[in-house]
């Protein structure tokens, strides 16, 4: 019996960062005339599909093959399949076209899966075929990983270990759905010990190096010939997807037509029509009348007023056919997010809204095409239309690609970074949103209370790497009267599933906790502000660790008339209280300054044991840490570093030169890291803040070593702008 899944060879290839829990890929077991993978034979080849941990039952292929050759007596008792079962059976050749059809470009899974991919190599050799090897993770060697000291890895021990009962043992269908089993069933353990993705989970199989050694004497890893086909896709480098880093280092508000073309809701359609022919536009803003919203009169409206009404339509008025209200973007949002939006909603011209939710202007493709010509994108607006948790951890998992590409472009690394901060507030708004409808829908009903959820620490400030962990806050309204440290309470629900939600798609929960689950982070809106009061009055050592992730929060998702004013009126609390707060400063100034640079005798850089230097806490953190002090004591309202920097040095009427080298210094770091953590996740590494230093060129790595002999400014501008602290 055969059975095809359609859709095999159309698959996305997977890369290292790929999730575990949105990985295509296949369970392949094979049968054979006996265990030299030289000169054995197939007789089956069976596949059966998953996505994630979902085995798609439907969608499997089985076949018997006609080997060429006797099976032997001793191979039949193995697997019961003997000369008559094979005969008049296809053969390898004829069958290898369908089953690189079924695999496509999914990950193929085995128990010893490197013998069958050893067998497929010289079968494809023998019958001249050029065989394409697919990515392939046993999963004997991810449970010798996970268990350094297991000593048993066959298949029935596995099996059995894990609750799981075999059904057609030594048939290739049956080892093949075992082995499904299996490696579901070992998902959990993977992520419980931080194995999230691809290159993570090939890292971890390499591990068991006795098991590996006697795979590789059995010739399971020896590749005949020097054929080019026979390079695994795991180490096959595909171009990089050509991306126009403009749409991610510019803003709507950069682009946009400003001031709008207003007009009024009595004009007639031909005096619009006239308007609009005279500026060379497609739309007009209409103006609001009483407490309404603007409205918007395009084109369109008046072509299809004409199609309805003929020439009557000219004295129709603009307030009959225009569209209320306009659906508009902040002025920050950046061009690759708008372009997104405005295909989800089949928009052709989008409103512009200012910090204070006025309208500005005006955005429209046409405006667009003037400043620069579309390419492709990698990134849409996928994570809008996100239902599950595997919808956004493909977009994470696009992440570390997009980063490499921006910077490819020539693209900052602070830019990039902006990027990466913009996907993760967007990732953790939809978390919310999926949170609230799977409420509803189990009978919960919609918020009790209207609340805002804010991002805090690198995401708030828009410096987010690759290397990510949940920093996020609840603020509710004071008017809500439910029991907040219940754990049947709506808003302990929703943020506990909100943070279920992101660390499946690949946002761990935070190991320090700051998380909207725990009730620390989950507060009314007089709830903070009495806390922040406290931090202020009683600088301890933990209130300074909240202090420094809580003052960096931007929010990302309000619900209610009440929710946004809730976010401004806790930054207003927040901001006064912190500007006269001179011990915590002081207390804060002290912290920020006592982290020193990695620098040893004659400067040299200090490496640990692995040749790494961790460019956070003796480099990044205290120029990030200090900026924030500084910008809190007059009162600066950025949130990013080096806006901050140079925002504190002109309210302090001091000079700048000191901020600008910090800022290219900070930069220079978030370069070297992002370019790190890019490396490691295509090596399966689990990305952090330490660089290797000797894979930095000549030129960054003396860089590098003026720039830590350099951080002691910091510390300069806190006791300088800090004065009578």
């Amino acid at each position: 019996m055969k059975k095809r899944g359609g859709d095999g060879d159309k698959r996305n290839q997977h890369g290292p960062a790929t999730p575990l829990i949105v990985l295509d890929t296949v369970v392949l077991d094979t049968e054979t005339t006996g265990l030299d993978v030289r000169q054995d034979r197939l007789v089956q080849i069976a596949a059966v599909r998953l996505h994630g941990a979902d085995i798609i039952e439907h969608e499997v292929f089985n076949v018997l093959l006609d080997p060429g050759m006797p099976i032997p007596e001793v191979a039949t008792r193995i697997h019961g399949i003997s000369d008559r079962d094979v005969a008049g059976q296809p053969t390898f050749a004829t069958i290898a076209p369908e089953l690189a059809a079924f695999i496509g470009d999914a990950v193929v899974i085995g128990h010893s899966i490197h013998f069958d991919m050893a067998v497929f190599r010289h079968e494809a050799l023998r019958h001249g075929l050029a065989w394409k090897e697919p990515h392939a993770v046993d999963v004997g060697l991810v449970a010798a990983g996970l268990q350094p000291g297991l000593v048993d890895t066959s298949l029935d021990s596995l099996a059995a270990g894990l609750g799981i009962t075999i059904s057609g043992r030594h048939s290739a269908l049956g080892d093949a759905m075992a082995t499904a089993e299996v490696y579901v069933a070992l998902l959990p353990q993977l992520l419980a010990a931080g194995v999230r993705s691809l290159g993570e989970i090939d890292l971890l199989c390499r591990k068991p190096a006795d098991l590996i050694a006697r795979q590789d004497n059995a010739g399971w890893f020896e590749r005949p010939g020097s054929r080019p086909d026979f390079t695994p896709s795991s180490l096959r480098s595909g171009a990089q997807k050509a991306i126009d880093s403009f749409l991610y280092r510019n803003r709507l508000g950069e682009v946009m037509s400003s001031p709008p073309i207003t007009i009024s809701r009595e004009v007639n359609l031909y005096e619009a029509a006239r308007l609009m022919t005279d500026r060379g536009i497609g739309c007009l803003m209409v103006e609001p009348q009483g407490d309404e919203p603007f409205g918007i009169l395009t084109e369109r409206d008046v072509l299809s007023a004409l199609a309805e009404a003929g020439p009557a339509a000219a004295a129709m008025t603009v307030g009959a056919q225009m569209t209320s209200p306009v659906i508009s973007a902040p002025a920050d949002m950046l061009l690759y997010r708008t372009l997104g939006l405005m295909a989800r909603r089949n928009l052709r011209y989008l409103g512009v809204t200012d910090a204070k939710g006025d309208l500005a202007g005006v955005f429209t493709l046409r405006t667009l095409l003037r400043e620069r010509a579309l390419a492709t994108l990698t990134i849409g607006d996928e994570i809008a239309a996100a239902s599950r948790p595997r919808d956004l951890a493909k977009v994470q998992a696009a992440l570390p690609s997009l980063a490499a590409s921006l910077l490819a472009e020539g693209l900052d690394a602070r830019e990039a970074a902006s990027v990466i901060s913009a996907e993760g507030r967007a990732m953790t708004a939809r978390a919310a949103e999926i949170a609230e409808a799977e409420m509803i829908a189990a009978g919960d009903g919609p918020a009790p209370a209207d609340y805002a959820l804010l991002v805090l620490g690198s995401g708030g400030r828009g410096e987010s790497l690759l290397a990510p962990d949940q920093d996020n806050a609840l603020v509710i309204a004071d008017g809500y009267a439910g029991d907040l440290d219940s754990a049947a309470d709506w808003f302990t629900r929703f943020a506990t599933r909100i943070n279920e939600v992101l660390d499946r798609a690949g946002i761990p929960y935070c190991t320090g906790g700051v998380m909207a689950k725990n009730r620390a982070w989950r507060r009314r809106l007089s709830e903070w502000q009495a806390g922040i009061d406290e931090w202020v009055r009683r600088p301890s050592p933990q209130s300074l660790l909240n202090v420094d992730i809580f003052y960096d929060f931007t929010p990302v998702h309000a619900s209610g008339a009440e929710g946004a004013k809730i976010a401004d009126r806790l930054r207003a609390h927040a901001t006064a209280a912190a500007r006269s707060a001179l011990n915590m400063l002081r207390a804060m100034g002290e912290t920020a300054g006592g982290h020193s640079p990695p620098l040893g005798l004659f400067g040299r850089i200090r490496k640990d044991e692995s040749g790494r230097v961790d460019l956070k806490s003796g480099a990044l953190l205290p120029i990030v840490a200090g900026a924030r002090v500084i910008a809190l004591r007059h009162g600066v309202s950025a949130l990013d570093t080096p806006g901050r920097l140079t925002g504190a040095a002109k309210a302090a009427e001091r000079a700048e030169t000191d901020a600008m080298l910090l800022s290219d210094i900070h930069g220079f770091l978030i370069r070297l890291i992002l370019t790190q953590q890019i490396a490691d996740i295509h090596a399966g590494v689990k990305p952090s803040n330490r660089v290797e230093v000797n894979r930095l060129n000549h030129q960054d790595s003396a860089h590098l070593r003026e720039a830590l002999g350099r951080i002691d400014l910091i510390r300069d501008m806190l006791r300088d702008i800090l004065q009578g602290v």
